[in-house]
């Protein structure tokens, strides 16, 4: 496979075939003999040496150089250290901006990415994950803790009382985005992503005393919670910005939504409010807004609950009150659709949803097996007209 057709390959495996920033990315990152390596995970050393006809210790030396650059990732299975490449295009994302010798070259590559390409296939992500990856934590201050029930995986405080391990990194939206002076370093990894960005040198470990001052200033700073959509919370914290946040930033232009929102909503006490204007200005997500009267109401359909206008109203009033049941938070399931596992099946199914799909199968069949994982759920739940168009 000449050297072109392995980045184009790679990029297709990241839903973006078409894509003319991500080969230049891994170009600016590694070599054609790397590229050839990171296409032929996943599989141990030893197994890659064997399918490449490369000695071992080469092999070794490349995946370690890939590693600490985020492009490979290693797990341990019955003794056996496995490695394998990047899920999609948000991990290659996180994972590569964070590399600690990046070049400035690097980071603009991926900002042009973000602003040109990743518009284009957000929407697509959105389509097919039965849930949302991420979901809003509201800011701890913002509650009652007396008068609502806030669950663990949605208290930021208690997630990281109970972390074994917490480490800070810097975000990589800001990075690459560089949109406004929040603050850089300040995205958490809570016990299996501390444990990793530590591995590869990405992260500065803390103490829980430390985590809890992040979190302090994040919430000041107007910045968002957001962690995994799912109630065992064991990888991330981040403390998103509107204006740089890959996900934010398209469900505020477009209305894609590639983060749940919280269980809580604010409810305004309209005969304490004073129509100081702060909620609107701390609002990152134009929920809030004045009646012609002068009544500060909400827009729920906008609202992420994240609890930044209860915090700043000067007359206390504004209360974040339960808009969802306890079961809004939840795993999601491996398992999508039980009998449905093969992957032609499913690829011949999404292009009618999806029009990008043929496109990233020619360029890689076993892409089937990933969307498995990540549609099926959302298929089988598309409004009926839809269904009846897939049936004709």
């Amino acid at each position: 496979m000449n050297g072109n057709l392995m980045y184009r390959t790679f990029a297709a495996k990241m839903f973006h075939p078409d894509s003319k920033y991500l080969p230049k990315i891994l170009k600016s990152m590694i070599n054609d003999q790397q590229m050839e390596l990171l296409l032929s995970l996943p599989g141990s050393v030893n197994e890659l040496a064997k399918k490449l006809d490369s000695p071992g210790e080469q092999v070794q030396k490349d995946l370690d150089d890939m590693y600490r650059k985020g492009l490979v990732f290693k797990k341990t299975k019955s003794g056996k250290e496995i490695w394998r490449g990047p899920a999609h295009i948000a991990q290659l994302h996180d994972a590569t901006i964070v590399w600690p010798e990046a070049t400035e070259e690097f980071l603009y590559l991926w900002q042009q990415y973000m602003e040109y390409e990743w518009p284009k296939i957000a929407p697509t992500f959105a389509c097919v994950m039965p849930r949302p990856y991420t979901r809003v934590i509201p800011v701890e201050k913002s509650i009652d803790t007396g008068k609502v029930k806030v669950l663990a995986p949605e208290d930021v405080r208690q997630i990281i009382q109970d972390a074994e391990r917490i480490d800070v990194t810097k975000c990589t939206c800001r990075l690459t985005m560089k949109k406004c002076d929040a603050l850089e370093e300040i995205c958490l990894q809570v016990n299996k992503g501390a444990d990793y960005t530590i591995d590869r040198g990405s992260g500065r470990e803390l103490t829980k005393e430390e985590a809890l001052e992040i979190i302090d200033q994040a919430g000041k700073a107007g910045l968002i919670h957001v962690t995994m959509n799912k109630a065992d919370v064991g990888h991330f914290i981040c403390n998103c910005c509107a204006c740089c946040c890959q996900a934010f930033t398209m469900l505020i232009s477009d209305n894609v939504h590639l983060c749940d929102p919280s269980r809580f909503s604010p409810k305004i006490n309209s005969d304490a409010c004073t129509q100081c204007g702060n909620c609107i200005q701390r609002c990152s997500f134009n929920a809030v807004s004045f009646t012609d009267d002068g009544t500060a109401i909400v827009d729920k359909s906008k609202c992420l609950g994240c609890g930044q206008c209860a915090i700043g109203c000067p007359e206390e009033a504004i209360e974040m009150q339960v808009e969802k049941d306890e079961d809004f938070i939840m795993d999601l399931p491996k398992n999508i659709v039980p009998g449905i596992n093969n992957p032609s099946e499913i690829v011949q199914l999404l292009p009618k949803l999806i029009p990008q799909i043929p496109a990233m199968a020619r360029m890689s069949p076993s892409i089937g097996i990933l969307l498995s994982q990540m549609a099926l759920k959302k298929i089988f739940e598309i409004p009926n007209n839809i269904l009846k168009r897939i049936s004709k």
